[in-house]
């Protein structure tokens, strides 16, 4: 016998479960944890023990039916396994019970493209043009599905005149990789590589690891506290050049705000290890208002702080930016 267990006497019999429903067969084997039932439907049904509540035998002989009960007034949960009926119900004769399907895994990759231009003819004439590309993969342990890998790609440049005056050159790309460790623990590499033309900055790069935990992981508010070291250069035209190692701090706040509206924040204070009183700062904020399916609008401050700039160059630079965001 396909199913197993012990031979019983054929005896026509309904089977009332526990979930209010009925089944009517015939028993071909009982065990100690299951019957056996052959119904009109299906020649060898297994219905556990612990599904059933009671049996009551047929007297006349008529062909195994399902009779449908009409449910308690107030039923009491119950396993999976009392289900038996429907599932037998949507299964052909001899095909073998499966699982329901799983849903989808999330896409590891996550990627966004942001595009903008600012313009303004007048008593000055202005032009910015502003790309920004974001790719993100996180994928979770096989160990613990609450821990994650993973690894942000970010890339911004920028080019500006005013009045016929360059007033923006800069390109920027870094790679942040973090590993989850313990909980709401998580330890990180930074690297990164660029310019500033307007800065007089010909090349700078960094890179430094740190540790970091989860302030906060709710599905609207998320934020992440950082520390570390940082390695920084920069290579500078009319001023000497910059060397040293830095210490870093920073946050980052993710907030959904409205449906449709979202905040990303992101602040970091570099004090240099031989002089804390030296130090610099980044600023990079974001507001996205969802638009039509994955087309989002925003609007971006930037704010770079250098107590030690390039000769003539101001020690504080503000940036804001306006843009359409493409999500992939």
């Amino acid at each position: 016998m396909a199913l197993g267990g012990q031979p019983a006497r054929a005896e026509n019999v309904v089977l009332h479960l526990r979930n209010g429903d009925r089944i009517a067969g015939t028993i071909v084997a009982e065990d100690t944890n299951r019957v056996v039932l052959a119904t009109s439907w299906i020649k060898e049904l297994p219905v556990p023990l612990s599904a059933i509540q009671g049996r009551e035998p047929i007297t006349n002989a008529v062909t195994p039916t399902v009779v449908a009960a009409a449910p308690p007034a107030a039923p009491a949960p119950e396993p999976a396994a009392t289900n038996i009926v429907a599932a037998a119900k949507a299964t052909p004769p001899g095909a073998a019970l499966t699982p329901a399907p799983e849903p989808p895994k999330p896409k590891p990759w996550k990627a966004s493209l942001s595009l903008g231009t600012d313009l303004r003819f007048g008593a000055s004439d202005q032009t910015l043009y502003y790309g920004r590309l974001k790719l993100t993969y996180e994928q979770p342990y096989k160990s613990d599905a609450k821990k994650f890998f993973r690894n942000l790609f970010d890339y911004a440049v920028d080019y500006g005149e005013t009045d016929d005056v360059k007033s923006a050159d800069r390109m920027y790309g870094s790679v942040k990789t973090d590993a989850d460790v313990g909980r709401g623990v998580f330890v990180y590499n930074l690297a990164g590589v660029g310019y500033d033309a307007v800065r007089k900055i010909d090349l700078g790069y960094e890179i430094g690891p740190g540790v970091g935990y989860h302030l906060f992981t709710q599905p609207k508010l998320t934020m992440n506290l950082e520390g570390g070291i940082n390695y920084q250069v920069q290579e500078r035209s009319g001023s000497p050049d910059v060397e040293s190692f830095y210490f870093r701090f920073a946050e980052d706040v993710t907030w959904k705000i409205m449906p449709r509206l979202t905040l990303v924040e992101k602040a970091e204070i570099f004090p240099r290890v031989e002089n804390l009183g030296e130090f610099r700062a980044r600023l990079d904020s974001t507001f996205s208002f969802a638009l039509w399916r994955n087309l989002a609008l925003k609007l971006s401050v930037l704010d770079l702080y250098d107590t030690n700039p390039a000769q003539g160059v101001d020690r504080n630079d503000l940036q804001i930016r306006s843009a359409l965001e493409i999500i992939f």
